[in-house]
């Protein structure tokens, strides 16, 4: 099962804007007619009650969105991209990694249908119509569209599960799972046993509750041991822990206290939770004999009355629905309203001219320069003239004189090299 994934979202960028100009047989002086480029496709995060993990994303690091389409002629609009989806698990938790590789959450999903914008598409150009002025009446320059919004994100799952199942290896956790729900837990070798979290759905006189079997914990498994730590995680939002104690066991405290302890320093509040104990393979004679022997030891630890329970037999099945009654109506989750919600946006980028020098010349980064570039046609003189009017207003030759840049040195703007004259 694969309930972590770290991929990249990268929103589509936005359409350039069109340079065009009216040409039609009885309106010689139609002027600039180029349209606005069209949005960029956004990604948005969708929650599928289906999907129980990551298994659809295995062999993907990426999810692109759709660019915008240009703008054309006669002022149309470019179409504006569509939204990529990309699906996760109910209780998936999505973090930002940023460059230090440090992780902030962002979102969470916990309903189904639920849709969160993660990634913002970059706004579309602008045309050459918006450059018509009484001193310029041949604009010859658009704005190109934005890039859309990157991320760098890991998805985790935390399943949404009213009955969390806690154990040492073998104490009978997918056995009580197989028996009260319909569920089918694989089952391994020690010391591992259940080799993935299984849900299943446990129907009581009130309702039902979905329980779930998480693999057997070994002690340090906070600290990476086994797979409890991996899998620890998906207790969080349980309502209730039901915390199986192998009868065979030598020591029905040392059982408890050692997963306990395990609670405790996994640190995300299980130990706060309702807890209830139960001692497993009450079928077999000697269980019994000694959980009579330990039961007075093991109720003084816990300060509640501990279960004897067979799920071979369905001894002290039950008392266990009879528990599981009264949480019927214990809430995971807070349902969320459906409609798409929307996460902060990234900070903008500087859109001011920023100079650096190398021993190859000086490069220049200004994204609204940048953004001109995509649309403009350097063969044409004219177009190269507005340009340099433009980069004027933008503030770009300013920052150059501040850098000492001397006639004949080289400048690298937005991907193409030009000679300071």
């Amino acid at each position: 099962m694969e309930d972590t994934k770290r991929l990249m979202v990268i929103a589509g960028a936005g359409g350039n804007g069109s340079v065009s100009f009216l040409r039609e047989k009885f309106r010689p002086n139609g002027g600039p007619d180029g349209g606005d480029g069209g949005d960029g496709g956004p990604i948005i995060l969708r929650g599928r009650q289906n999907l129980r993990s990551l298994n659809h994303l295995e062999g993907v690091n990426k999810i692109i969105g759709e660019d915008g389409l240009p703008g054309k002629s006669k002022q149309r609009t470019g179409r504006k991209g569509k939204p990529s989806f990309l699906d996760v698990p109910l209780g998936t938790v999505v973090w930002s990694i940023d460059l230090n590789e440090e992780k902030q959450r962002l979102t969470e999903v916990l309903e189904d249908g639920e849709k969160i914008l993660i990634a913002y598409g970059g706004q579309g150009g602008i045309g050459n119509t918006h450059f018509a002025s009484s001193v310029n009446q041949e604009p010859l320059i658009a704005i190109g569209g934005e890039p859309g919004e990157e991320r760098d994100i890991y998805l985790e799952i935390k399943l949404l599960a009213d009955v969390g199942l806690v154990g040492l290896p073998n104490a009978g956790k997918s056995s009580l799972l197989n028996v009260v729900t319909r569920a089918n837990s694989k089952i391994g070798d020690y010391p591992f046993t259940t080799l993935e979290p299984i849900l299943g759905v446990v129907k009581v006189s009130t309702g039902s509750l979905v329980m779930l079997d998480i693999p057997g914990l070994i002690e340090n498994a906070h600290l990476g041991k086994g797979l409890g730590l991996e899998f620890l995680r998906h207790c969080e939002r349980s309502a209730i822990l039901l915390q199986l104690i192998d009868g065979l066991s030598d020591d029905f405290v040392l059982d408890y206290k050692t997963i306990n302890q395990e609670l405790i320093l996994h640190n995300a509040g299980l130990i706060e939770k309702p807890r209830f104990v139960i001692v497993t393979k009450a079928d077999i004679p000697e269980v019994k004999e000694r959980f009579e022997a330990q039961r007075e030891l093991l109720r003084a630890e816990i300060g509640a009355e501990p279960f004897l329970l067979s799920s071979a037999t369905g001894e002290g099945l039950d008392d266990l629905y009879h528990l599981l009654d009264n949480y019927t109506d214990t809430s995971v989750g807070e349902i969320q309203p459906r409609g798409l919600k929307y996460i902060k946006p990234l900070p903008p980028v500087s859109q001011r001219p920023r100079v650096t020098k190398d021993e190859s010349g000086f490069i220049v980064t200004c994204p609204p320069a940048d953004r001109i570039l995509a649309t403009i046609n350097l063969n044409n003189w004219r177009a190269r003239l507005q340009f340099h009017n433009h980069l004027k207003k933008m503030g770009v030759m300013e920052a150059l004189i501040r850098a000492k840049i001397e006639e004949g040195d080289t400048v690298f703007l937005g991907g193409y090299e030009f000679t300071w004259e």
